[in-house]
């Protein structure tokens, strides 16, 4: 990918990161996640950015790339995904801080699994959970091999993979949380994540949290709720049914019923309405904070909040 290191420098000296759209170059927005804001900018629209927390120092954001590139590479060679391809961009701003953007191609909004699933009929639904779902149970067989004491997790939401319309093989873009473990100790620097947080909870998050949050995705029956839950979100509760027969049904093929328990509809309705509680309180809190360090104190907030999100 052939980016210009200079726009984007330019794009964040002139950013206003707690209301991007009163900066310098207002950037696109093109979705939001629960922590971090993809987008894109006039100059390179061919490419969709996040701009990760800042970092402490250089050597940081290097320790950074390298779990990145392992998540991938663990995720492509080891469980035949396909990666989204990526690239890093990395300067001290204007305020002397260590900013990193990651840059992937900007896929045809057509595309992403959670647009499509807004129009899609159970028909429809079978091409994009068919492929997903043997991807997510190959993760599931590598962990369960565990070779060289190495667990891989994985964010399986729709929202998280795009379908070519070209051959419908999924791939997966939600790299900038690389998830894997070695010897049980997660790999990634979780507290870069946590910068983000409000700084009044972010021992809670530490403490009570983090952990909890984390685990999810190396449970592949807690991914596979998680994926399901989120049809709530996308305004398809019509289709859980569907995706709950199809998903049991692959798993009493594989004969993995006996390891991973079916899933019934009333635990998908009260984990999607746990889940929706904590996030959506997540969020009004770093407004909250937000609102503290520019109106109250008059101080800098460096972070893209998500505008509002329907649940």
């Amino acid at each position: 990918m052939n980016f210009d290191p200079k726009a984007l420098a330019v794009f964040e000296d002139g950013l206003n990161p707690a209301f991007p759209d009163k900066s310098k170059i207002v950037p696109e927005i093109l979705g939001y996640g629960e922590i971090s804001t993809t987008f894109s900018f006039p100059s390179q629209p061919e490419a969709a950015f996040k701009r990760l927390p800042p970092f402490q120092n250089a050597a940081q954001i290097a320790d950074y790339r390298k779990i990145v590139e392992t998540y991938c590479s663990l995720l492509a060679d080891d469980c035949g995904i396909r990666v989204t391809d990526c690239a890093f961009y990395d300067f001290i701003n204007r305020h002397d801080e260590h900013i990193l953007y990651v840059a992937q191609p900007r896929l045809s909004r057509e595309s992403i699994g959670h647009n499509r699933l807004k129009t899609a009929t159970p028909r429809e639904l079978e091409t994009l959970l068919r492929p997903l779902l043997d991807r997510l149970m190959r993760i599931f067989q590598f962990n369960k091999k565990n070779p060289r004491n190495l667990t891989i997790g994985l964010d399986g939401q729709l929202s998280n993979w795009s379908f070519p319309l070209i051959d419908n093989e999924p791939v997966y873009f939600d790299i900038t949380t690389p998830l894997f473990r070695v010897q049980g100790r997660e790999q990634l620097d979780t507290e870069i994540f946590l910068t983000s947080c409000p700084s009044f909870m972010v021992w809670l998050v530490r403490w009570r949290f983090l952990s909890e949050v984390l685990d999810r995705y190396y449970d592949v029956r807690l991914i596979l709720t998680d994926l399901v839950a989120n049809f709530y979100k996308e305004g398809r509760p019509d289709l859980i049914e569907t995706a709950l027969s199809m998903i049991n049904s692959v798993l009493e093929a594989k004969k993995s019923n006996a390891e991973i328990q079916i899933l019934e509809k009333s635990e998908i309705e009260r984990y999607y309405k746990n889940d929706a509680f904590i996030w959506s309180l997540f969020l009004r809190l770093r407004r909250f904070d937000r609102f503290l360090k520019t109106k109250i104190f008059r101080r800098r907030y460096n972070f893209m909040l998500p505008g509002k999100i329907r649940r």
